[in-house]
């Protein structure tokens, strides 16, 4: 994941273009006013996804299962299982 740099002017220039690279390229924006001020513009969804996935990471049991569940799926010990039940 590159982070592609914009200036403050050519984002206010251009904000329906740098809009657009966000949203159809997944790029991340970093738009930098001065040496001492900067923002990052991303998708909303990926940023929703990096917040969850770091809440879930938060918790060590929780991130040790996740390791352990990636592990096993890596090994190919993996099985399907019928979710129905579980759907609302």
């Amino acid at each position: 994941m590159s982070i592609q740099p914009v200036s403050f002017q050519e984002c206010s220039d251009q904000f329906s273009k740098v809009f657009e690279r966000v949203l159809k390229n997944h790029e991340i924006i970093s738009v930098r006013k001065d040496t001492e001020q900067a923002i990052v513009i991303l998708d909303a969804k990926e940023y929703g996804s990096l917040v969850e996935t770091l809440y879930l990471l938060s918790n060590p049991t929780n991130a040790n299962r996740l390791r352990e569940g990636m592990s096993q799926h890596q090994k190919g010990l993996t099985r399907e299982i019928d979710v129905t039940a579980y759907l609302d």
